[in-house]
């Protein structure tokens, strides 16, 4: 399996890779290819996926963790990029209508939204083996869980890592040792981060 940070806040430096607000993942496992997250920006992701020599229509599936725009918003250029359709999964009702940034929703063109498949994420799903996408939590989010419970990636973490550890361990009976991608900091409180590192450490995931 191979964990490719495709988009994010940074950038790897001394590269031509973008940094933008968002986050986007590529997974690599036995052969298929997932697209986790898309970032804000459509320009960004293209550019960065062709630096890394990956062609979106390499992909076999896109998850959508969430309505949020840093998370979901690239995904209507990704889709024009594509020659054939590709399944995504998403909360349902994200790409209905024509919303707005304001709204958080995902305002898709008539040709992007011909090039998806859409699956609304209700509960554990496979997406190709070796993935598999979490139920939606109470946050309105969801997350990617690897080799049947050996690792996490996170688009946001709105809640902290706690409840998504736990429910790794109740799905497959492993704790996860691996966490990747995001928490959400609320601008790096010390109290907050210290409650997180907790929950880590008690979890045994020691590997961020």
């Amino acid at each position: 399996m191979k964990i490719t940070c495709v988009y994010d806040e940074g950038a790897k430096v001394h590269t031509p890779l973008i940094g933008a607000k968002g986050t986007s993942f590529a997974i690599d496992v036995d052969g298929h290819r997932v697209l986790f997250d898309t970032g804000l920006r459509d320009k960004y992701l293209i550019t960065n996926l062709d630096i890394l020599e990956m062609e979106p229509d390499s992909f076999d599936a896109v998850v959508i963790s969430q309505s949020h725009p840093d998370n979901s918003r690239a995904l209507n250029g990704f889709l024009k990029e594509r020659s054939e359709p590709i399944d995504v999964y998403a909360p349902a009702g994200i790409f209905e209508g024509n919303r707005t940034l304001f709204s958080r929703g995902i305002a898709l063109s008539e040709e992007a939204r011909s090039k998806a498949v859409f699956h609304d994420i209700l509960g554990w799903t496979d997406v190709v083996p070796g993935v598999t996408v979490s139920p939606m939590l109470p946050s309105g989010e969801s997350f990617l869980v690897l080799g049947n419970g050996a690792a996490v990636i996170s688009g946001r973490g709105i809640n902290g890592p706690a409840e998504m550890l736990d429910m790794v361990q109740d799905r497959f009976g492993r704790k996860a040792r691996t966490f990747i991608g995001s928490v959400l900091l609320e601008k790096v409180k010390k109290n907050v981060a210290a409650g997180y590192a907790t929950d880590f450490n008690e979890r045994g995931c020691t590997e961020l």
